[in-house]
């Protein structure tokens, strides 16, 4: 038996040496944790927690054990992380809004270490019968909150002890994201910056339709209905290869990116998307799409929901350039939506006189707002501005089986 339930987010710490220890209580008395006390109904269960802030890579729980018990991360209620030992198994388990999985397990006899923690892009599960840790699985991450962690006994902590909060130097180096690119203009970071803030994370609530698409005003050109995709070509003319069915259209195996038949300039573009449910591959792998804005500037679409990527390449970020506000994923397999504003640059005698602007919405909540965009979004670098006009919406095959339904635009003509 198992329990948790409380916080922990997402952060860098500034490097510092091999293994250092941030807390310790050998003896597990009750100084320096945040609560103590039985579990009610549980027959001698108890927790002890401390608030761990947010998450840091190599940073981690460890204690050792005699018998039952073990370590926890927790970010609220029903979700949260653990390596137990229960009748000489030792288990490693996380749960995800009252969903529960096992990662991993493993029999083991006698005195051992457990540890838990983060390694910059997993959650790592671990435990130690002699010199060595062995890894018992890896997991993504209960969100980009605050945790709070701790240890959990049923024999008030008899035969617990060593318990610490350290700095792990053999677990630094595992990121995603890149440090040799270059950098982004007006701000301290380079392209895909492994170590430029997460944007929090948040429940974006029920402001856009989830089960049903909504409906296009009267003025709107409608780029797919639920039916046909007569509206987009595969960039050469021909039909697109996504298939069409039960009101959506989804990206197959080298279906290629695909565009629309007309080119659009300044727009108001609303656009529906899901990832699969199926959870396959991690960081840019998982989910992965994107919405181009006349043919050049993309919103990228990701499952990020609980995947940690560099921060400007997750869902709703401007690819390559600049994170969202914040982070309003939806679980995999979960209809979201994107309400697009652009505004094409200008420009005079070859040159641009007047940047991109373009606000997001991501499921109803602004994650892009007003932003310039500094040039040709890409992968690895952005390009200088180049003469151009209107082009057209594009939509990313990256390999993963995306969807998408009830796609609409409203062309920005100048007022007179």
């Amino acid at each position: 038996m198992f329990f948790t339930a409380v916080i922990l987010s997402f952060g860098l710490l500034s490097a510092q040496a091999a293994d250092k220890v941030l807390f310790e209580d050998s003896s597990l008395s009750k100084e320096g944790w945040s609560e103590f006390g039985e579990i009610p109904g549980t027959g001698g269960w108890e927790v002890k927690r401390r608030k761990l802030g947010e998450l840091v890579q190599a940073v981690v729980q460890e204690v050792t054990i005699e018998g039952a018990g073990g370590i926890f991360l927790s970010a609220g209620e029903g979700s949260y992380a653990s390596v137990f030992r229960s009748e000489d198994v030792i288990y490693a388990m996380r749960s995800r809004n009252g969903e529960q999985s096992l990662v991993g397990q493993a029999d083991v006899t006698g005195k051992v270490g457990l540890r838990l923690g983060f390694d910059g892009a997993f959650l790592i599960y671990e435990f130690r019968s002699g010199d060595e840790w062995s890894r018992l699985g890896k997991s993504d991450i209960l969100g980009v909150v605050s945790y709070n962690g701790g240890i959990s006994t049923p024999n008030r902590a008899n035969g617990m002890s060593g318990y610490r909060v350290a700095e792990i130097e053999s677990l630094k180096g595992v990121r995603f994201g890149y440090t040799n690119t270059p950098e982004i203009p007006g701000t301290p970071w380079v392209v895909h910056d492994p170590f430029r803030p997460q944007p929090r994370q948040i429940n974006p609530g029920t402001v856009t339709p989830r089960d049903e698409p909504s409906t296009p005003p009267s003025d709107a050109i409608v780029l797919f209905d639920g039916t046909n995709l007569d509206a987009w070509s595969d960039g050469k003319g021909n039909p697109p290869k996504w298939k069409v069915r039960d009101g959506f259209f989804e990206c197959g195996k080298k279906s290629g990116t695909i565009q629309t038949r007309q080119k659009f300039g300044s727009v108001q573009l609303h656009i529906e998307w899901a990832s699969p449910s199926e959870v396959k591959g991690s960081s840019q792998g998982r989910g992965n799409s994107g919405v181009y804005l006349a043919g050049l500037y993309e919103v990228q679409v990701q499952d990020n929901y609980d995947n940690l990527t560099y921060p400007d390449g997750q869902a709703s970020s401007l690819y390559g350039f600049r994170p969202p506000r914040v982070n309003v994923s939806r679980r995999p397999g979960e209809w979201q939506a994107y309400d697009i504003i652009f505004e094409m640059p200008e420009f005079s005698d070859g040159k641009v006189v007047k940047k991109a602007l373009i606000t997001v919405l991501h499921n109803g909540v602004v994650t892009q707002h007003g932003v310039e965009i500094p040039g040709i979004l890409g992968h690895k670098k952005t390009q200088p501005y180049r003469v151009h006009g209107p082009g057209h919406i594009k939509l990313q095959d990256h390999g993963n089986p995306v969807r998408y339904r009830n796609i609409w635009i409203r062309e920005l003509k100048p007022i007179q």
